[in-house]
């Protein structure tokens, strides 16, 4: 099967090197360049303001255009860490750790170099990784059944608030549990009796994900980013006497294992490229040999975050597609993307899609070519961006908001929730609340409802059809896990801080 797919992929690459697919690729990467370099802007917005202008084109071009952006948004946040000291998505934090001393040493190109090629080599590793496993997850996920889908729901809204907040999880576990209760708005699904609708017929449908997903991203980001003060470094910009193909070769070994560390922190539920990107740093610093020295401008400290959220990428792509459950907020928005053209993200996807998974492979393996050519191109442009001052910038953001939740539906309300979602991103960015599993919990929760309450009517209201499968019970034994393992790690903390 896995041959199959290899095969496919081939044929699915070729067709993707057609000249609209190519021209809709640049433009997609060179979207995603500008957004992922403006602070505070990110993949998650990206991708929700475009999916509703790409409803009425093919689908095989709306998925270039998408892909190219996601690709595009995880290298720019580094431009903009490097030259500002501001990353501008949260993956890029940790790049500018070390990313911002090298371009103050003025070594600022050699530092996006080595970011564009780190971003490339971590987008292929990390498809390469989607390719391999999907198909087989895939057939291990036609497996489940609704006691599964309730469990893996569960499990996924809980991961992702422990790792959404390792020190205080039971927060990440509250915006979920918000996130559920905002997916039991709607007529329900068995029944058809409208509940929390209030008497709005707008909200019979449920809250539609891209105008909340907007809002929530959008609004608290355009309030962050009148905030922020921007000091430019462009000394020596233009230095290229670093070799970055001895580099690679020099770090091949650590850059296979910081992709994998991205592969498998993207794979899990709602969790996504920020905190890959941070392992992956953690990870170079513990292994290199003058470990001091990171903080003060080491190439390997961009390298290893850069690699890391970029592999995360189709680390968080291969729930979606085979469990329909996604790995990242930019990995939901996709996800609402591809259900609007018609495909259903789950078990079933690869076998009734089979072309699915090797095209966007294809895809992900032409856009990290366009990494390294765009990037290139791009990154002088934006420094005269960078001069531009974000009350100028933030208003066309906003008006880009407005037409994208406008745009889904041709709907007023639409617009509205995006001004309702907004106000509760904001509220939990002042309370900081990270919103991750409050999404996922909206993504999730009429998976869990349905599963839940189908579960209930074969076994006539009896648990134990929750418990009666080997594959629920090893669900809940994870769930348990999720449950007490930040506890566990907090009391080897204390520990460790009281032998020292």
């Amino acid at each position: 099967m896995i041959g199959e797919y290899f095969v496919t992929f081939l044929q699915q690459t070729v067709g993707v090197l057609t000249p609209v697919n190519l021209f809709l690729m640049v433009v997609g990467m060179v979207l995603g360049v500008l957004i992922g370099a403006l602070p505070g802007l990110n993949a998650t917005l990206g991708i929700a303001l475009l999916t509703p202008i790409t409803f009425s084109v093919p689908t095989d071009n709306a998925l270039s255009v998408l892909l190219s952006l996601y690709i595009g948004v995880m290298f720019g946040g580094s431009i903009s860490a490097i030259l500002i000291n501001i990353p501008g998505t949260g993956s890029a934090a940790a790049t500018l750790i070390d990313g911002y001393p090298l371009a103050k040493k003025g070594l600022g190109a050699n530092a996006i170099m080595v970011s564009r090629w780190a971003s490339a080599i971590g987008t292929l590793l990390g498809v390469l990784f989607l390719l391999i496993f999907a198909p087989v997850l895939s057939l291990i996920a036609v497996n489940f059944g609704s006691a599964e889908y309730f469990w893996l729901g569960i499990m996924g809204i809980l991961v992702c608030g422990s790792y959404s907040d390792p020190k205080a999880p039971y927060r990440g576990w509250i915006a979920g549990i918000l996130g559920l209760l905002f997916s039991f708005i709607g007529i329900d699904d068995i029944h058809a009796y409208p509940r929390l609708t209030f008497g709005l017929s707008g909200l019979y449908t449920g809250v539609e994900l891209i105008p909340a997903l907007i809002g929530i991203f959008g609004i608290p980001t355009l309030i962050s980013a009148l905030n922020i003060r921007k000091e430019l470094v462009t000394e020596n910009l233009g230095n290229q006497d670093f070799k970055i193909l001895g580099f690679i070769r020099k770090n091949i070994l650590h850059i296979f294992r910081w992709a994998v560390i991205g592969v498998g922190i993207g794979a899990l539920p709602g969790v996504g490229e920020n905190v890959a990107a941070f392992m992956g740093y953690s990870d170079a610093k513990k292994r290199h040999p003058d470990r001091e020295r990171f903080g003060t401008g080491e190439y390997a400290g961009v390298a290893a975050p850069e690699t890391a959220n970029n592999a995360a990428v189709g680390g968080a792509i291969l729930p979606m597609l085979t469990l329909g459950i996604p790995g990242s907020p930019p990995a939901a928005v996709l996800m609402g993307a591809l259900m609007l053209h018609g495909l259903k993200p789950g078990p079933l996807l690869l076998s009734n899609n089979p072309e699915i998974l090797p095209q966007i492979v294809a895809i992900f393996f032409v856009g990290t070519l366009l990494t390294i050519l765009v990037g290139s191109v791009m990154t002088r442009p934006m420094v005269a961006i960078f001069k531009v001052r974000n009350h100028i910038l933030m208003p066309i953001v906003a008006a880009l908001i407005v037409l994208g939740a406008f745009a889904t539906r041709s709907s007023d309300f639409d617009i509205w929730t995006v001004i309702f979602f907004g106000f509760v991103g904001y509220v939990l960015q002042k309370v900081e609340i990270n919103p991750t599993p409050l999404v996922l919990g909206l993504i999730l929760g009429r998976i869990i409802d349905a599963n839940m309450r189908r579960v209930l009517v074969i076994h006539s209201g009896k648990l134990i059809g929750f418990f009666e499968r080997p594959i629920s019970m090893v669900l809940v034994a994870l769930i348990i896990l999720s449950l007490i393992s930040p506890f566990i790690d907090a009391a080897k903390k204390r520990r460790k801080g009281n032998e020292v």
